[in-house]
């Protein structure tokens, strides 16, 4: 009589033997989307096979055996820096009892959802590829020309701002040069020394109405003694719509 262990055993043999006559083979290489003639190396690949089957590829290509008919994903991922740079998705519908699939992955940037860092692990030391240049030195180049365009604006707009003041303080009244009065001459009517001193003490700058309206006089009056100062040298008029500045000349 045939033990149960002996039967046990045989049963177990013949299931791998059907279920090995039935697996399948999905094979590869790798490649990102710039570049088709150079295999990617150090990728990481991934099939979601019971129990799931993944390998770095330290040579640009990968291999999965024993797969039974079933529908399966290819997961393929690059690291640099242990941050993701290139992934890819690949659905692998297997139909044959005993098949060999021959099928390249091309993978391509992520995006932003897509971005995962990879930890400590680093598995891209070996990586040929043909930019080299590490992440973080794009990083420190941009702060930099970021912080030189700061400098250079906050330096455009001091200098603005100083021109503007320095204009303002050009055209001020009050820091022009101060009127000095010239001496009445010998013999000159009170009348006009009276209002070449008004003149004066409205900062040698006044219009010809406000003067009718500080002199006791009429209109035509300081006009006549406004053309007997000019004649004298004393002020100067300009006209300006319907009325005159009068300027005090400088000593």
């Amino acid at each position: 009589m045939v033990s149960v262990s002996k039967l046990l055993i045989t049963f177990l043999f013949m299931i791998a033997l059907i279920s090995g006559a039935q697996a399948s083979t999905v094979h590869g290489s790798i490649y990102t989307w710039s570049d088709f003639d150079k295999p990617l190396k150090n990728a990481i690949v991934e099939i979601n096979s019971i129990p799931v089957q993944s390998k770095i590829s330290t040579d640009g290509t990968y291999s999965f055996d024993n797969l039974p008919p079933g529908n399966y994903t290819i997961y393929a991922k690059f690291y640099r820096n242990n941050i993701l740079e290139y992934s890819a998705q690949e659905n692998v519908p297997i139909v044959e009892s005993d098949g060999n699939f021959n099928i390249d992955l091309l993978l391509f940037p992520p995006t932003d959802s897509e971005i995962e860092y990879l930890g400590d692990m680093n598995l891209t030391s070996d990586i040929d590829m043909r930019n080299d240049t590490p992440f973080d030195t794009y990083l420190v180049a941009g702060v930099i020309l970021i912080i030189l365009c700061s400098v250079l604006f906050i330096f455009l707009k001091r200098k603005k701002n100083k021109a503007s003041s320095e204009k303002v303080i050009y055209e001020s009244p009050v820091q022009q040069p101060e009127k000095i009065p010239q001496a009445p001459e010998k013999g000159m009517p009170e009348d006009l020394q009276n209002l070449y001193s008004l003149i004066m003490k409205k900062g040698g700058r006044v219009t010809q109405k406000e003067l009718r309206g500080e002199m006791r006089c009429s209109e035509a009056k300081v006009s006549l003694m406004l053309d007997d100062l000019e004649d004298r040298g004393y002020i100067k008029k300009i006209k300006k719509g319907r009325s005159n500045i009068i300027i005090a000349e400088s000593k």
